[in-house]
């Protein structure tokens, strides 16, 4: 059922509602404040996911909820758990019973946050990720009461945050059409490696680096490879078909995915074959020593871009545009794709202007994590320009 926030309430000065869902957040939205009010805003608070159930009255909304969202949010949580170590390691475990559990427990949130929202007139959401379980609900309630959402997130530029009106990852307002991007007067140099070229690596080859099974990127955003075992599976049956064609390919597991690749690693480095599995090297130093970068979504992507590399996107990403990027959506276009890479070139103005319009519409300086007197400034100066 479709809300709107009470007319009489839309002229008044702005009421900000940052959530926080872990403790970082909230630490994080406590400092902004006292940003946000100096830099003008009148009303600020946080919901902290904690404290908002206490209320019975949210009880009501639990019968005039939208249903479609949240059933898709619990069937998307139990995607996530079936991409989990454990699952793939027993051959894809089935959870059928926690998804009436998620169901029940969506539409439980959304009635907490739908309540605690329209009580208090909240007329803008600040929300890190949007993507998450709990996030993705009370971002639902938002939408139903006619609240924008502005989203933080991680940098697309290294040392960098997001704070994006739209979402995040490929989600976000960055414009896809590569006519948007008109020659940039920017000549951003492209970043570069000092350290020498481990001996351990090809004279020539593609990086390609895992990402976490379990991450968005790829229960979301990836439409035909679920999983880096299938990932590597496919890059295998490319050797098989192109043969001597086949440039050499070196992946690297992601620093915070939990699972298992031991055997995986054995068999791919032990099979002599033109893939090999990295775990030493550092990945800035993987991305600056290789010919090109093969990613399903990853931030690789865009430091790739940055230091100027040729880069292949095997799922959805914000940066795959046409002349920036070479994509690939199944088993044929990655062996075409991996064919031709050698004599394709990225388009040097589209890149600059690329860059360009993240730098100056889509980032604030600093890191949330870590943030100093002029991130938060920054921030709050950003927050504000949507606000007003």
């Amino acid at each position: 059922m479709q809300h709107s926030r009470d007319p009489d309430t839309v002229d008044q000065p702005a009421k900000i509602a940052i959530f926080a869902a872990r403790r970082i957040h909230r630490h994080y939205a406590n400092k902004l404040i006292s940003y946000l009010k100096h830099a003008g805003a009148k009303d600020v608070s946080i919901l902290w996911y904690k404290n908002l159930w206490h209320s019975p009255k949210w009880i009501v909304y639990l019968f005039t909820i939208s249903r479609a969202p949240l059933l898709q949010a619990a069937m998307d949580y139990v995607r996530t758990k079936q991409s989990s170590p454990a699952s793939i390691a027993t051959g894809g475990k089935r959870f059928y019973l926690l998804l009436p559990l998620k169901w029940l427990e969506a539409k439980v949130l959304y009635s907490i946050y739908f309540y605690n929202l329209k009580i208090r007139n909240i007329s803008h959401l600040v929300i890190w990720n949007g993507l998450k379980f709990r996030q993705r609900i009370v971002v639902a309630a938002a939408r139903d009461l006619g609240i924008p959402s502005l989203f933080i997130e991680r940098g697309l530029f290294p040392g960098t945050t997001t704070l994006d009106p739209q979402g995040i990852n490929y989600l976000n307002s960055v414009p896809r059409d590569r006519n948007f991007y008109a020659a940039s007067t920017s000549n951003f140099e492209p970043a570069s490696c000092t350290e020498e070229r481990p001996e351990a690596l090809p004279k020539s080859y593609i990086f390609v680096p895992f990402q976490v099974n379990t991450d968005s990127q790829i229960v979301l955003f990836s439409p035909w490879l679920k999983n880096m075992f299938e990932l590597v599976q496919r890059f295998s049956e490319a050797e098989d078909s192109l043969g001597d064609n086949m440039p050499h390919i070196v992946f690297k597991p992601h620093p915070e995915c939990d699972q298992d690749y031991s055997a995986l690693i054995n068999k791919v480095n032990g099979s002599g074959g033109r893939l090999h599995i990295e775990t030493d090297i550092p990945t800035p130093v993987l991305i600056g020593h290789s010919d090109a970068v093969c990613t399903i979504n990853s931030s690789v992507g865009m430091e790739a871009i940055l230091m100027n590399k040729k880069l292949i996107t095997l799922g959805k990403a914000f940066y795959d545009i046409p002349d920036l990027t070479l994509h690939a959506e199944n088993q044929r276009e990655l062996e075409k794709a991996l064919s031709t890479v050698d004599n394709w070139q990225p388009d040097k103005g589209l890149r600059n202007s690329f860059l360009a319009h993240i730098r100056d519409g889509h980032i604030v300086p600093g890191s949330w994590q870590n943030p100093d007197d002029h991130h938060l400034d920054s921030m709050a100066t950003r927050i504000l320009s949507f606000v007003r």
